[in-house]
């Protein structure tokens, strides 16, 4: 009889755990999906960190003097032609995809060993990190490959 008794006491409390278990299961799920609905508008608030906020994005005297202190110009300089290829691999259709593929070819340069170093002496030399000076150097690279594109600053859509 003891037995019995612990077995369903054991039962009860597994049933117990279970259902604790589903309901914060059930409350993750909900937070990814509020997490991932706020990721978007907080990018929004840290590009307007360097950059003013009107559409087209472009860099405010923070920006400016991230672009000017961080190496990130010379950095666009001096690889400009392969950055503008890597764009065209893109295939843009319009001003709008010339600035986003700037931006995520910038942001693909962090993976290179060999620039990464340089990237975050800018960053230190400028008080931000490596993604900030990335992103500045994002909207050098786009308005140096609108014309190569045939596009226009103006010609981007505002938010």
């Amino acid at each position: 009889m003891n037995t019995e008794f612990f077995l369903s006491i054991i039962a009860i409390l597994l049933g117990t755990i279970g259902y604790f278990i589903k309901r914060i299961l059930d409350k993750t799920d909900k937070i990814g999906d509020d997490v991932a609905d706020i990721k978007p508008k907080v990018k929004i608030l840290w590009e307007l960190q360097f950059a003013g906020g009107k559409s087209p994005l472009t860099l405010n005297e923070k920006g400016k003097d991230i672009l000017n202190k961080s190496g990130v110009k010379e950095l666009v300089d001096r690889r400009l032609i392969q950055l503008i290829e890597s764009i065209r691999e893109k295939n843009p259709k319009n001003a709008y995809q010339v600035q986003e593929f700037a931006k995520e070819v910038m942001f693909n340069i962090k993976s290179n060993p060999e620039i990464l170093p340089n990237l975050q002496k800018g960053a230190f030399d400028t008080g931000v990190d490596v993604d900030s000076v990335l992103f500045v150097g994002s909207l050098y690279l786009r308005d140096l490959a609108l014309p190569k594109f045939n596009c226009r600053l103006e010609d981007i859509p505002g938010r």
